[in-house]
């Protein structure tokens, strides 16, 4: 069965080669390797160019620059795979990656594929946190009802896709928007039948250290901030269709403790006008789709940053902050020793 390997690239002249002989250099050979340049201005498309002449079987797509998610639907029109992936252009994966959630669709037909996530820093190679909390064990033909911890796992690139689920589904990344995952992975867990877990290493994400940051990584943007909450917005939409109670508790949990928590920690430094932009935003979703007793679960300090946040309780929320950032930071520097 072939797998169609989708890869944006914008702009990432000192990436893109080891992220594209990662993908080239697959045990798994049964690949169809679609590289979309998406209106490049660096030397990205010169290397793609040189790529292609040492990988004649890259289809290499160059058009004017339209966003990630619309390089990554581009790609899904023109695949031809019994499955679909997703590789970020500054990111690696395991030479066995695809051969070993192959393998797993032998022992059971699942409509996606998720694999262990390990973070890039420089030299430093660390497990990814946030993929930890769901990563526990293998699992085979399990549900996002039966682990409600792949609520954690929203990022596309460490799974493959049936192309056929995909298809029927109409899944389609939302086009001018970051954090586009969430809509699309959320949904895509709601609907299938049949997951795979695999809890081993396969996909290597990068946090680049140098200025030239990842879009993900400019935490510090307005518009960023917007379209979390808009992704958390349209998850939402998908859970109407599932009455589980439990599911949408746990669903809560997560947002309060990485998305939500995220942005209100971008307002402890925020300008005046943007903390009463975002202040507004995350107090008038948290009042209208988050429960009560889901904010109890946290820990005290994060409570009562929530907590000011709905009463608009400026000074409070600011010193609730700075205990909550000196707390984190005395547990790094304790960590250390």
């Amino acid at each position: 069965m072939k797998v169609s390997v989708i890869i944006p690239a914008y702009n990432v002249g000192s990436y893109i080669e080891a992220c594209i002989d990662s993908v080239m250099n697959q045990s798994y050979e049964d690949l169809e390797v679609i590289v979309i340049n998406d209106g490049s201005t660096d030397d990205t498309g010169e290397k793609l160019e040189k790529l292609k002449q040492k990988y004649p079987s890259i289809q290499l797509v160059t058009k004017e620059n339209g966003g990630l998610s619309a390089a990554r639907n581009d790609g899904v029109k023109i695949a031809t795979g019994d499955f679909i992936a997703f590789v970020d252009s500054d990111d690696v994966i395991d030479r066995d990656m695809y051969k070993k959630m192959m393998a797993t669709i032998q022992l059971s037909c699942a409509d996606i594929v998720t694999i262990g996530v390990a973070r890039l820093s420089g030299e430093d190679v660390y497990r990814s946190v946030l993929h930890e909390r769901f990563m526990v064990a293998d699992k085979l033909n399990t549900t996002i009802f039966e682990t409600p911890e792949l609520l954690y796992d929203t990022t596309s690139w460490n799974k493959i896709y049936s192309a056929r689920f995909w298809r029927e589904n109409k899944f389609q990344f939302p086009e001018g928007k970051t954090y586009e995952d969430i809509p699309v992975v959320i949904p895509a867990y709601l609907k299938a039948e049949h997951v795979n877990i695999l809890r081993s290493v396969g996909y290597y994400w990068r946090h680049r250290v140098s200025g030239n940051k990842s879009i993900t990584q400019q935490k510090n943007n307005l518009k960023m901030v917007r379209d979390r909450l808009d992704a958390l917005l349209v998850s939402d939409q998908a859970f109407l269709d599932h009455e589980n109670h439990d599911l949408r508790f746990k669903k809560e949990q997560k947002y309060l403790e990485i998305d939500l928590f995220s942005m209100i920690e971008w307002l402890f430094l925020a300008k005046k006008e943007d903390y009463l932009t975002v202040q507004k935003w995350v107090s008038d979703y948290v009042t209208t789709s988050i429960q009560t007793n889901a904010i109890e679960t946290l820990p005290k300090t994060k409570q009562k940053m929530f907590r000011y946040i709905i009463q608009n309780a400026h000074i409070r929320f600011q010193m609730a902050s700075l205990e909550w950032f000196l707390l984190k930071a005395s547990k790094r520097f304790l960590g250390k020793r």
